[in-house]
């Protein structure tokens, strides 16, 4: 019996298919997950619910979220700094000076990812203690105008990537001092239990973890703020800066709003994809026995007292971002609820500049994106 081969046209059509649908599966790829306008359509397709994106889950409404903004709190802002640092480093006070361990400065690595030629980068090691280390770089600016902006990155990917934000900063004249949360850039976030720090009922474990066991330390939000401190002190010994701002992204986010809220100093905060009250948050936004759930701190005052607090003062204003369509957290509009009682709160006490909110629709990830850079840029540029 005869076999009958395929012809090469048949292998022609054949190759032509596999091509085809191989390079329509690229576009698809891409579409889905690499270009923004698709990514936010796929996004909100593929939500479990209405209230991760597009509305306001109604139960969040039986929260009189007015109440929860204490007159007494937020109307004496420097009696409220007082407790709040009395949380954070007790009966030693604030540490106006936290020096340095070492000081390097030329540095060459990449560790801030590509900035613009002629940056100078400066690093400074600290050691805040329980073996735990810091080392937050001085990025100079090429166009620099004496102007500051510390940046925290929180958790997740490196803040190389981070560069592009980091550079247009860089770009328009303003220094930055980057820092990474505890854990992250090459850092401990584990402890060992058995020493001075770690709370007697803590050290049967062997290791503690400072962002996600707060429960074992004494006073553990030392720990995350010493480094800022320490690293504002040692920049400011090194330029005479005009104005210090600063952003957070993600866990950075909650430490800007928190720095802001301690460190009258820090002007304009910018947290970012990174802090909402405690009420509202969902999935693994909620991080028990974590920095934003610290019983202590809550105590002294709540989310959106500090909210105000980082307000509180001359020339001082706190704008928020949140990414709509987070693929991780803080995403959708849940701030629409309180936006206008930390506004009507701020006002009502006479000071501050500003508290406002901004939305971020123009992409689908937990990053900050050119949209937000842009905004920051602009507000930055005190142009209003």
């Amino acid at each position: 019996m005869k076999t009958i081969l395929p012809s090469k046209t048949f292998w022609r059509r054949a190759l032509l298919t596999i091509l085809g649908l191989a390079i329509l599966a690229g576009i698809i790829e891409i579409a889905i997950h690499h270009y923004d306008p698709t990514r936010v359509v796929y996004r909100r397709l593929k939500a479990p619910d209405l209230y991760l994106y597009e509305k306001i889950d109604p139960e969040l409404h039986k929260t009189n979220v007015a109440s929860l903004i204490r007159p007494d709190v937020i109307g004496n802002p420097e009696a409220t700094r007082s407790k709040l640092i009395d949380v954070i480093w007790g009966a030693d006070g604030y540490p106006g000076s936290i020096a340095p361990t070492k000081i390097e400065t030329g540095i060459r690595d990449m560790f801030l990812g590509d900035l613009p030629d002629g940056t100078q980068l400066t690093k400074l090691y600290f050691e805040p203690g329980l073996g735990l280390s810091s080392w937050p770089y001085l990025a100079r600016s090429p166009n620099a105008r004496n102007r500051l902006v510390i940046y925290h990155h929180g958790f997740g990917d490196p803040i190389d990537r981070m560069s592009g934000f980091l550079s247009a900063l860089l770009a328009d004249g303003y220094d930055v001092l980057a820092i990474n949360a505890l854990g992250y850039g090459g850092t401990l976030a584990f402890v060992d239990s058995n020493q001075d720090g770690i709370l007697p009922a803590a050290r049967q474990s062997r290791k503690s973890n400072i962002f996600h066991q707060m429960s074992h330390f004494e006073r553990p939000l030392k720990y995350h703020l010493d480094p800022i401190v320490g690293a504002l002190y040692a920049a400011r010994q090194i330029h005479d800066y005009e104005t210090v701002d600063m952003v957070g992204f993600s866990m950075g986010g909650f430490l800007t709003m928190l720095s802001a809220a301690v460190i009258p100093d820090i002007e304009r905060s910018y947290p970012i994809a990174g802090v909402c009250p405690n009420f509202m948050r969902r999935g693994q936004e909620i991080l028990h026995d974590s920095p934003p759930s610290y019983p202590p701190l809550m105590a002294a005052a709540n989310h959106l007292e500090m909210f105000a607090l980082g307000a509180a003062g001359v020339d001082r204003a706190q704008v928020q971002v949140f990414n709509r369509y987070d693929r991780c957290c803080f995403n959708g509009i849940r701030s629409d609820l309180y936006k206008t009682e930390v506004q009507n709160a701020v006002r009502r006490n006479g000071y501050g500049r500003r508290f406002d909110v901004l939305i971020d629709e123009s992409h689908a990830d937990h990053r900050i994106s050119d949209f937000t850079t842009r905004a920051i840029l602009q507000d930055l540029r005190r142009d209003r």
